[in-house]
């Protein structure tokens, strides 16, 4: 997922899937309903299919009609968002692009997802489709700032993360290390960090089972989002980058999630955890309470 927004005041979820439709990212949330993949992404897709398009080096665009030149602007930053997440995480395109949908207001996001009034998003990624909405859409920027801001905080960078990880592993992966990885690549590329009221690590952690069966109902989920990311960026502590894309290699494999961590950081889940918890404890950065605006 990427960011929720709630009473027109933007609060930074990091990543979009808070909701059932974006369980894992995509395809394992496909497969698990057996529901074929060609299927799910007509049914993203179809709502735009009569929009204006256009071509970028990395998607295939679907805007509104009125915003061509903010189309032309998202596409350039989504392709430039692309090349940095590639330089981090390595991939092949799939056999098509994937494509990137400017939507150009909230009430659409709302519409389409079935969400109640005060409830938004900033992006989402689901059957290689990114959805994002358009910048002019971020009134609760000033006009004069919003490029800036979502060039800084923006979607994009986090919702290519998923699609990358998604096409890479094809959906074998768990939900907080889709999130956690997501929020990595903003930290690393955009030196972005969300910090909300609840989220600092101080607080009681969730247990790595509630992590991976019930992420995106966990009533606290800036805390969630929170020990995602500093679960990712404890295993980049170990290895690095180099050892989350080994990861993720094994993953591709068809390897477990946790079978997987083990093969590469010689550590069961339980052990992982016991280290993780122990290494945040002496790391002041996962204390912090207040937000950055």
């Amino acid at each position: 997922m990427g960011r929720v927004c709630t009473n027109k005041k933007i609060i930074f979820l990091a990543a979009l899937a808070v909701l059932f439709f974006s369980l894992t990212g995509g395809l394992f949330f496909i497969n698990y309903f057996g529901v074929p993949f060609g299927v799910t992404q007509m049914s993203v897709r179809r709502y735009y299919r009569d929009w204006p398009s256009l071509e970028g080096d990395t998607f295939h665009v679907r805007y509104p009609s009125g915003e061509g030149q903010t189309a032309l602007w998202v596409a350039a930053e989504a392709d430039k968002a692309a090349q940095l997440v590639a330089k981090e995480l390595p991939h092949l395109q799939g056999p098509g692009k994937p494509w990137l949908v400017i939507i150009p207001e909230q009430e659409l996001f709302r519409e389409v997802f079935g969400w109640g009034e005060g409830t938004g998003a900033l992006g989402v990624y689901l059957a290689e489709t990114v959805k994002v909405l358009s910048p002019d859409a971020w009134d609760w920027v000033d006009e004069s700032e919003r490029a800036i801001v979502f060039t800084r905080q923006g979607p994009l960078v986090h919702e290519y993360t998923h699609y990358v990880l998604d096409i890479r592993t094809g959906g074998n992966y768990t939900r907080w290390f889709s999130e956690g990885l997501a929020q990595l690549m903003e930290y690393n590329i955009l030196s972005y960090e969300w910090l909300e009221n609840g989220s600092s690590l101080k607080n009681p952690l969730y247990s790595l089972k509630e992590m991976d069966s019930s992420f995106d109902s966990l009533p606290n989920q800036a805390l969630a989002y929170r020990q995602a990311l500093s679960m990712v960026s404890y295993l980049e502590e170990l290895q690095g980058m180099e050892g989350i894309n080994t990861l993720i290699d094994r993953l591709a494999e068809g390897s477990p999630f946790y079978q997987a961590l083990q093969d590469v950081y010689g550590v069961d889940k339980i052990n992982m955890v016991q280290n993780w918890e122990q290494w945040i404890r002496h790391n002041g950065r996962w204390s912090a309470t207040k937000s950055r605006k």
